[in-house]
């Protein structure tokens, strides 16, 4: 049976990597607000709506590619190889940096309801699975359409070899983690009355190495959905301090 030289060299280039990352990673589990801030947004309404929230699932719109050519970056000449998720959390075999252990479309919503409330805008908000379990007004849905997670790792033209510049501080690899998300408000038994929508885009970029940048990498979605809120919490505390009858039903 023949072997692929460059996968050969792909083997040996991903056991570098592991020893280079070991015991560098911190916790991979799901952790909302982020331990790297703590704290939730700081926006806050004036006075809370007299009206009880609830937050639903996500639906989940994400598609369902995999690439996953690091293996390139073991071939010399080449500078560097990619690896890419749609569902990060469904890869079978990913690399082991920046993966978290979450449920993106149950996750993301009880992280909106945990910062909607915080802002108290309204009386309370809460998540719930379905309909039949909401007591409530209003409602939040949404739908999820990407958090597509890129990982581009860097040799230096150099092959195996080039791992000697990540043991000399050089980046080692660079995440991409991209978050797109709609989030809607209607009265809770008449999802098609829309009081209030946005759609929210956030980018992330972050070098790592052995040295640096892992143990913030693993918190990427965390972060990424915290900046995606920023602009939609501003706008439901803007209006239930100006305009609060936007936000009830009616």
């Amino acid at each position: 049976m023949r072997v692929s030289l460059p996968r050969v060299w792909a083997s040996i280039l991903v056991m570098l990597a592991m020893m280079a990352v070991s015991g560098c990673l911190g916790n991979r589990n799901w952790q909302y607000p982020p331990s790297a801030s703590g704290t939730y947004l700081e926006n806050r309404a004036t006075v809370a709506l007299e009206a009880k929230a609830i937050v639903f699932p996500l639906e989940d719109l994400r598609g369902t590619a995999v690439q996953e050519d690091y293996w390139k970056a073991a071939i010399p000449l080449v500078p560097y190889g990619d690896t890419i998720y749609e569902r990060p959390e469904a890869a079978e075999s990913p690399e082991q940096v920046d993966i978290l252990r979450f449920e993106p479309s149950q996750d993301f919503a009880k992280a909106i309801a945990a910062e909607i409330s915080q802002a108290g805008i309204y009386s309370s908000v809460t998540y719930a699975k379905d309909v039949q379990q909401a007591v409530a007004d209003v409602a939040f849905r949404g739908q999820l359409r990407s958090t597509k997670w890129k990982r581009r790792l860097y040799t230096y033209l150099l092959g195996p070899v080039g791992t000697i510049f990540w043991m000399l501080g050089m980046p080692m690899s660079e995440t991409t983690t991209d978050l797109e998300l709609d989030l809607r408000l209607t009265p809770l038994n008449d999802p098609t009355k829309v009081l209030w929508n946005m759609t929210m885009n956030f980018e992330g970029k972050q070098f790592d190495s052995p040295y640096y940048g892992l143990e913030d990498a693993v918190e990427s979605y965390p972060l990424a959905l915290q900046e995606a809120l920023k602009p939609a919490v501003a706008d439901l505390v803007g209006l239930a301090n100006q305009d609060p009858n936007r936000l009830l039903p009616r």
